[in-house]
């Protein structure tokens, strides 16, 4: 029988802060469980800011900075060219990297800035009462789109990982879902591999993770996978969409 142990990276003794059912849990714990293979935990340096991503705070033992939301990735930019001797990686969620953040986002990118990002997509403004958010799907309901996300008003929803893989300054871009134990496994390599080219000084490494939000979508967490199976990788397709060392 396989034994599980807690990564080193995780504070002991933590309490689970997140929703029943929510993904950030098994995210945050692959995040952990990489600084401790590859031997970061006295070098790394992360940013997060406002929503759900916060609460990396209560599990990494890790040094770790908040910024205003949206601003994860500028305050990161700046801990790297201080101390470029530090793994700095930000962990953020969809609206905050994709829309208040966007434009952060997206130049730190094209500057080919020496990062690694990590974004938790659940389609919603999860911790603020599941509004819609830069990647809410068509058709999708939530609080500030209660007849649902229709073209004609609100657009359509940012591919993530297409968007940055645009970006001269991309070493690796790719998005993974964590609804099963191989979308999981998947899941590690594609956040291994975007650890490792800031490492090897490449540039700008990026993972989108699909991600359930059980609360706001009003599901049970199995209901929640299904969904994510279902309705989100046929809009958001699984792969690595650019990869300079390939």
């Amino acid at each position: 029988m396989q034994v599980f142990k807690i990564p080193n990276s995780i504070k002991k003794g933590s309490m689970y802060t997140f929703c029943s059912g929510c993904d950030h849990g098994i995210a945050v714990r692959l995040a952990a469980e990489l600084i401790d293979e590859l031997n970061l935990k006295e070098k790394t340096i992360c940013t997060t800011s406002i929503g759900c991503s916060v609460f990396l705070y209560d599990f990494l033992d890790v040094d770790c900075i908040e910024a205003p939301h949206g601003r994860a990735m500028a305050e990161a930019t700046g801990v790297k060219r201080a101390r470029p001797d530090k793994f700095v990686f930000t962990y953020q969620g969809d609206g905050d990297f994709a829309s208040i953040g966007l434009a952060e986002s997206t130049h730190a990118a094209l500057r080919g800035e020496n990062l690694t990002g990590i974004c938790i997509n659940n389609t919603t403004y999860g911790m603020t009462g599941g509004q819609l958010g830069p990647t809410t799907i068509l058709g999708q309901k939530t609080t500030t789109s209660p007849m649902g996300r229709f073209k004609e008003t609100y657009g359509y929803p940012v591919k993530i990982a297409e968007h940055i893989a645009l970006c001269e300054g991309t070493a690796y871009s790719a998005r993974v879902a964590l609804d099963t134990i191989t979308h999981i496994n998947e899941a590690k390599k594609a956040l291994k591999k975007a650890y490792q080219v800031q490492l090897d000084g490449l540039g700008y490494g990026f993972v989108e993770i699909l991600s359930t939000c059980p609360t706001n979508w009003k599901m049970t967490p199995e209901e929640a996978h299904e969904r994510v199976r279902n309705e989100l990788i046929p809009v958001f397709p699984l792969g690595v969409y650019k990869d300079i060392t390939a």
